[in-house]
């Protein structure tokens, strides 16, 4: 089945990059060059790519294209207690509609982190002990579970990743009094808890996958304006995955953008 593989992203230095990723998170450090240096929680899924380039520092926008990667929890009160115990400032978690569990960070490069447990509040887990068990708070409990895009043009997105990428429509969770709605995609073809893809008996289920998918915040009002990262300024630069047939493939911001951003 194909899956993303990787989340690249463009930075002037790795200055602090595995202080946070690989210390505090406990990730594994995959690669390392002088031109990139690769974190992840699980190699075999999606890894965190940086690579080096002449840009700016980033700055994020509440209605940039690229928004944020989410990391998924078994006990989200225990990994924030140990974040605390470490000097990190997190908010305190809260319970988003029904949605999730959730609370925000951000990393040493100013992207957006969301921690979202992979049961609603009051369904949390304790992390299990398992043979690649590396004794962290953080990494013994969590996936790297998605990458979040920014659109408003719906019809091109749903063109773009079901028939240009292939990928299958796993949930919509609208938010309408919030103005926007949340589209989730994979490759995978297990069958949901309950075929209706709004239905929230499917959210759970959905923050517990192993692999990771691509969200869309879809903003329901055409007057709002997504704006593209500037190429040199530092940011998302893109994602690959691992197709059925043809190998690893890199789907580019630029690409991103011309499908997506109009």
């Amino acid at each position: 089945m194909a899956r993303i593989t990787g989340t690249y992203f463009r930075v002037s230095d790795f200055s602090n990059l595995h202080a946070f990723y690989a210390d505090l998170l406990g990730m594994s450090v995959v690669r390392k060059d002088d031109d990139s240096i690769v974190f992840s929680f699980d190699p075999s899924q999606n890894s965190l790519v940086f690579q080096k380039a002449d840009v700016a520092p980033y700055y994020a926008g509440p209605h940039d294209f690229y928004w944020k990667i989410g990391i998924t929890l078994k006990n989200l009160d225990q990994a924030v207690s140990y974040l605390r115990g470490k000097g990190v400032l997190v908010s305190d978690p809260y319970q988003f509609r029904d949605i999730g569990y959730m609370t925000k960070l951000t990393d040493p490069k100013g992207f957006h982190i969301e921690l979202l447990q992979q049961g609603f509040e009051g369904n949390e887990q304790m992390p299990e002990l398992n043979p690649t068990a590396r004794g962290h708070a953080i990494a013994d409990q969590a996936i790297l579970a998605h990458i979040t895009l920014r659109v408003s043009d719906l019809v091109a997105a749903r063109d773009y990743f079901e028939n240009k990428l292939g990928m299958r429509l796993m949930s919509v969770q609208p938010v309408s009094d919030r103005g926007f709605c949340l589209y989730f995609y994979s490759w995978n073809n297990e069958a949901l808890p309950d075929p209706d893809l709004k239905a929230v008996a499917n959210r759970e289920w959905l923050w517990r996958r192993p692999y990771s998918l691509i969200e869309l915040q879809h903003w329901e009002d055409p007057a709002v304006q997504i704006a593209q990262t500037l190429m040199d300024q530092a940011g998302f630069d893109g994602f690959s995955f691992l197709g059925r047939s043809h190998g690893e493939c890199k789907v580019s911001l630029g690409e991103l953008s011309t499908a997506l951003v109009p």
